[in-house]
């Protein structure tokens, strides 16, 4: 979760790059030809892995278009494209992926520092309703202006993302959305020239890894530990309140609440925030055994947070507390009750 205190700040000339290149998208209107799921891979020269472009707008009101770098941006597209599905809050999904995303929205929803680069391009716009700003996503950080390197990445992202954009209006790419289908642009070193073609849209999981617990004494310490008739859940959630770097431009962090509750009597076990350079395994982990040195083993541990499962599957099954996959909903209730108070 940590960011370069090194940030530079896009220059002018580059915002004018990229704003020129999606304006000529928005002329395309894009997200008439394609939906949202029908991803446009795009190998960009002197990358390792590709990018990944989701254009919004064909099943719903908010236009967009979504950048996600690299596979580990597949798993957040595949985490947000299923929250309707899951039981983690949307807000939550939103606050833990990362990607650069392109809005087409209200005059009054863009933030102040994007207003400064569109009144010093002096861009107009049709109407209030469709003005084009940029927000980058990061885990950890709240929603922010994107810096130079992110200007640089959607400027030559759209850039090709057009040559797509262009092929499917003239028909000669036709992905079926019945069949999963998307459009690849790749690079081709070997004759130095770019490939376009239709194919089933990639899939990928969010990858949450997995711990064991090394240290066999403790391990054999906490499972010898009493067990009492208690269920826990466990759950985190990302609070809304900024909290500013220490260097002057810094990105603000976005801090992240971890939660134990008593579900036997009711109550909150602890909650706090986390700190600098922890983690949500290193978290949850600790909270497990500090709890069952002094209390002894939990009889169930519920939780819906995919991190809590790659932190105490191991060692539940070592200690044999059971740990519940559960939807957890009287967490949502203590969420707005924190949120409520701040």
């Amino acid at each position: 979760m940590e960011e370069s205190s090194l940030r530079k700040e896009a220059s002018i000339n580059a915002w004018k790059q990229l704003y020129d290149i999606t304006l000529k998208l928005d002329k395309l209107e894009p997200w008439n030809d394609l939906g949202d799921t029908q991803l446009v891979t795009i190998q960009l020269k002197d990358r390792e892995e590709p990018v990944f472009c989701s254009v919004m707008g064909k099943f719903s009101g908010e236009r967009g278009i979504a950048v996600f770098d690299g596979m580990e941006g597949l798993g957040d597209f595949y985490m947000i494209l299923g929250a309707e599905e899951g039981d983690l809050p949307a807000q939550y999904l939103m606050d833990e992926h990362s990607s650069l995303t392109c809005f087409w929205g209200s005059m009054m929803n863009v933030p102040d520092e994007q207003r400064s680069v569109i009144d010093e391009l002096d861009i107009r716009f049709k109407t209030i309703s469709d003005w084009i700003y940029f927000v980058s996503y990061k885990k950890g950080y709240k929603p922010y202006q994107l810096d130079e390197d992110e200007v640089a990445l959607l400027t030559e992202t759209y850039e090709n993302l057009y040559m797509v954009l262009e092929a499917v209006k003239d028909g000669k790419l036709n992905p079926d959305i019945e069949q999963a289908e998307g459009i690849v642009r790749r690079y081709n070193s070997e004759n130095d020239t770019w490939e376009m073609f239709v194919k089933e849209i990639p899939e990928a999981e969010k990858e949450f890894p997995s711990v064991m617990l090394e240290d066999q004494d403790l391990k054999d310490e906490l499972k010898n530990k009493k067990q009492i008739d208690l269920e826990v859940i466990l759950d985190f959630t990302y609070l809304p309140v900024m909290v500013e770097g220490e260097e002057e431009g810094e990105r603000p962090k976005n801090p992240l609440l971890f939660m134990a509750y008593d579900n036997t009597d009711g109550g909150v076990i602890t909650m706090d925030i986390l700190e600098e350079g922890d983690d949500e395994i290193s978290r949850t982990l600790g909270f497990f055994i500090s709890f069952v040195q002094q209390n002894g083993r939990m009889k169930t541990i519920k939780a819906r947070n995919p991190w809590i499962f790659g932190a105490l599957e191991d060692i539940c099954e070592y200690c044999s507390v059971d740990l519940v996959y559960d939807p957890v909903e009287i967490m949502d209730q203590v969420i707005e009750e924190v949120i409520s108070q701040l």
